[in-house]
Formats: structure tokens, sequence, C-alpha cells
């Protein structure tokens, strides 16, 4: 068994009035990925920081037995802290190059080591060929796999990486998580890694899950996934067990009857930036009502193309028509509903003054506005903050304010950038039944564009973008219908010790792990023949189990098959 390397015991953490952290226990053993589970605002970062020397803090935190805030040069001189944020720890001036050998340089990294462990990381990340790219040139997922670099360059005995794949596509998370697996095989680094991804939580050896600052479980994953059920419905259980019972959404004040027509209609559409085309040739016919998922990598053209559909930006060519009317139309305007990435609201507004503004801005009458605020607040449980100013609620609560006013005037079209990124799975449940509740009873049709493929279930039907193009669009069950048809049944082998991928690969069975488990698939695959290669290489198990394929391992196979076909 591995050793503690972290002990933290009644570990509290008090920012003025807002407690942080409270009374954390927690073992950390070496050699293995630990994931600090929750939502913004959890106390994930604070907890991080904590165990990087960086933060002070009330009970004990002690690394390798010594407690760090007395001696946090201890842990510092093996230590690899990433921050969170996209870039955070880079220096955008300098390339790709520059910025490996300048974190080598800070921790004195020979330069004969420098050479062969930079080859070997540049290959890992695929970031070869933009070795001479300045790193503020680099897409998100480049420069998260780059902060990677600099972390891994002085081999560290820790790695701390806080949220280091949010605002990142699939596709580079899939890479993020290879390489660390590939690293700790290699190494006894130990990996703390905070996310708000419960399907991440799956892939860590030990998980500890935060939710208002304190420890909902501590343990493996494998510990919460009885029959069939993933994390992520784990810790929704634990959540409503502490929650109060959330009322269903209801319909708002002076709702509209469903029109019995207007489709949204893209045909050819193309959209070039100088020689690069951000948009290909694309076409989509939705229909009122449809929920649609826009997925695809960063720099696939998803926004490109939005900002076409809603008249922010003029195609070279093609047509769209949106419920009858052309983009950029004064009427189009008032029948779309837009939600933000990066959150449309005015910090120094106070909640009740933000959808006050937007209701005067689509032209509500003040009495229509008064019953629509009170459903907006009602829906995303306000009422306590009406008097609050924005800038000053948690992240979770100004994503759901955000839906509100984007839904205020209730639009025929209603736009999401990211609805859901960081918020706990009980609050994307109050999201997702919202959103339904929209597209089923009042027709408006939703789009919404997202990194988390759990979500991708929600949509009744999918649109994968690669390089401009929309290579995929169908319902998420025959997407997956499609890659069983192709790639064979998947299956989750759960082995009684840590093995290596390489007896799978040389069978040429696909294999993905996910912590002390793998994901496995080929055609003709069956648990048989999965039990005889575990049996002749005198490896016990735990289980094996044909699982539902993920919508992750799909969305890949898409973008691996239309890259093969360009090749």
């Amino acid at each position: 068994m591995s050793e503690t390397v972290f002990s933290l015991r009644g570990l509290s953490k008090r920012y003025k009035r807002n407690t942080a952290l409270r009374d954390i226990d927690f073992d950390i053993k070496g050699s293995e990925i630990t994931g600090i589970i929750g939502p913004d605002g959890a106390g994930k970062s604070t907890l991080l920081k904590i165990c990087a020397g960086v933060l002070g803090y009330d009970g004990e935190a002690r690394y390798r037995g010594r407690e760090i805030g007395r001696d946090p040069e201890f842990l510092k001189r093996g230590l690899s802290f990433m921050p969170q944020g996209i870039g955070q720890n880079l220096y955008m001036e300098l390339t790709v190059d520059e910025n490996i050998d300048f974190f080598a340089s800070l921790k004195s990294v020979r330069a004969e080591v420098l050479a062969e462990r930079k080859e070997l990381l540049l290959e890992a990340t695929a970031l070869k060929p933009f070795r001479r790219r300045l790193a503020r040139d680099l897409s998100g997922g480049m420069k998260q796999k780059l902060g990677i670099c600099c972390s891994l360059v002085s081999e560290p005995e820790v790695l701390i990486l806080d949220e280091p794949s949010t605002g990142v596509d699939p596709l580079s998370r899939r890479q993020l998580w290879q390489m660390l697996n590939e690293y700790l095989l290699s190494s006894e680094t130990t990996i703390l890694i905070g996310t708000s991804y419960m399907d991440e939580a799956e892939r860590c050896h030990a998980v500890m899950f935060l939710h208002n600052a304190v420890a909902l479980y501590r343990g493996h994953p494998e510990e919460l996934m009885e029959n069939g059920q993933t994390v992520e419905d784990a810790f929704f259980r634990m959540l409503i067990e502490r929650t109060e019972a959330v009322p269903e959404p209801s319909l708002p004040p002076d709702a509209r009857q469903c029109p019995d027509s207007g489709e949204l209609i893209i045909q050819g559409l193309s959209k070039s930036f100088g020689q690069f085309k951000a948009v290909d040739n694309v076409s989509l016919q939705i229909k009122r009502g449809e929920v649609l998922g826009l997925l695809g990598p960063n720099g696939a053209g998803k926004t490109t193309l939005i900002k076409c559909m809603v008249g922010l930006l003029r195609p070279d060519s093609g047509r769209v028509e949106l419920m009858g009317m052309k983009p950029g139309s004064a009427e189009l305007k008032k029948r779309i509903g837009y939600m933000s990435q990066l959150f449309s609201l005015y910090n120094d507004l106070t909640v009740k003054e933000n959808i006050e503004l937007y209701g005067y801005i689509y032209g509500l009458k003040p009495a229509l506005l008064k019953r629509r605020l009170e459903w907006i607040v009602e829906f995303s449980q306000l009422q306590a903050y009406l008097d609050t100013q924005v800038k000053s609620l948690p992240g979770g609560m100004k994503q759901r304010l955000a839906l509100g006013c984007a839904t205020l005037h209730l639009p025929d079209i209603l736009i999401l950038d990211e609805p859901t990124s960081g918020v706990d799975p009980l609050a994307r449940g109050l999201f997702w039944d919202f959103i339904r509740m929209l597209s089923r009873q009042l027709c408006i049709t939703v789009i919404v564009t997202t990194h988390n493929l759990v979500e991708a279930d929600y949509c009744d039907r999918v649109a994968i973008m690669n390089e401009g193009r929309v290579i995929a669009l169908s319902p998420p069950e025959r997407l997956r219908e499609e890659f069983v048809k192709s790639h064979g049944q998947v299956y989750e082998v759960y082995p009684s010790v840590e093995i290596k991928e390489d007896i799978f690969k040389r069978e040429g069975i696909s294999a993905v792990p996910f912590g002390r488990r793998y994901h496995l698939w080929q055609k003709g695959l069956n648990e048989d023949r999965i039990a005889r290669l575990l049996e002749q290489n005198r490896i016990g198990y735990h289980y094996i189990r044909r699982i539902v394929p993920p919508m992750e391992d799909v969305f890949i196979y898409k973008l691996s098959e239309d890259n093969e076909k360009d090749h």
C-alpha cells in the first residue's frame, strides 16, 4: 500500500465572514491521482493552495510528517503547482520552448537532462510542431498542455493541478489524462487535481467530494459505483440528502401558446478569416422546440457559426433563416436569448437591477416585468439575494441568474454557451429541468454548446463540429449505436492490481484508464476473452462488465474518423 504523503486533520480556513473549509480530515497517498471534486466555491482551490504551502490555515496539514505551515520550503523543493485559469502559469510572450526552458531553470534541471525530457513531453502533448509558437497564440487546450509540460519538466515529487481541464475541449481533456496516467506509471509522483467534472472523478485513484466547505465523501470512486451507477449519480444522491427539495420549474407568467411552425435553417454557410476557414459549408435544419447540442474541439467553428446565425458576423456565403427572419434584423434581436460563457451580467448591479435592466432592454411592460422577475427569482432560488451585487454571488448563482435573464422575454431561440460549467450535479439537474420545460412546453428552440459530454444525453440531437464542418448530426443514442457497430461493445474492467495498458494494446484492444479501472473495446470482444487475457497474465479482477459507450469515446471516435479521411 502507498505511503501517506499528505495528512489533513481538522483543517479549516476562513476569509473574514466566509468559511472556505471546515474540519477536513483526509489522507492523500503517494504515487496516485487524488481528485478534489466539487463545484465552484466548494473550497477546492483553497485546499490545494494549503497543500502547496502558499496559504495559512487552522488545524493540521502535514507533508511527509512535517507541518506545512511551519516548514513550507521542505514541501516546495519537490513541488510543481499549476493554478486555476487557462495559461495562468505561462509567460505569454515566450515560445513553447522558452516557457519549458524557463521553468527548468527555476528548478535547476541539468541541460543534458532537460533536452531529453523536453522532447518526451512535447511528443506526449503533440506540441512539437508548435514549439516556436508564442504561448499567447496557442488554443486553450494547448496552453493547458504546455502548463503541464512546464510543471513536469522538473519531475516533481508532488504535482498539484487546479482545474486543468476547465474550458478545455473533450479531446484535449482526454490527452491531458493520458499524459498524467503515462507519467504516473514511470514515476512516483503524487498528483492532486481539482475539478468540477464528475466524469474526471472516475479517473482518479482516490477522491474527496467538497460542497459548501465540508467533505461529503472520502475514498475510492469504485466504492460509489454500485449497480453500474456513476460517480455523478452518487454525488447527486449525497447532495439531495443535504438539500431541501427543489420544486419543479413553473411556467412563466403570460406564457404564449406553442406556434405551429418556425424552423431554423442554415444552408451552405461558410465564413473565413483571411486564409483560415472557420465555418466550411455548414447546413443545418433545427425544428422548433428542439434542443441541439453543439459539440467540438476548441477552434472547431462553433462560436463563429453562432455569431453568423445571430447577425454578429456576416457569412461569406450561404443562407441563414431563423423562424422566417434574417440574422441581424431588429425583429430577430427581440426574439433571441443568449447566455454567454463569461456571464452576460453587470457585476456592479444587484440581482434585481440586472433582471430589471434586461426587462427594459427587451421592452417588457412594468407589470409583466414585475411578474417575470418573481418567476426568475423563484427558478434561480435567489430570493435572499435580490439586493446583493452580482460580483458577490457564487459562480453557480451567477449562472442561474444569467439563464433567467436570457429567458426573461421568452425568446423563440435560446443560445446557451457552456451554461453549467463548474456547477454541481444538483444545480445541473435544475438547469436542465428548466431547459426542458422551455423546450417542451413553450416550444423554445435551444442551442447548447458544452464541453461536458454528460450533457449530450439531455439533447434531442447533437451536432459534432471539426475544422469548421459538421461531421455528425444525430440523437446521442444513434451515435452510440454507430460506435458499437464500428468498434464493438465497451467493457469496464476493475483489476485487483495496477496493470499496464500494453497487455490489452498488444492484442489490438483499445484501452483507456479510469483510475483503477479500464474501459476496453474491440470488434468481437467479449467478457470471456478479457477474462482469459487477464488469467494468462496472472491478474485477478473484481469485475468485468459491459457498459454503455461513454459519449467521450463516441466523440473522439468521430473526430478520429474525420481526421483519417482528411489524411
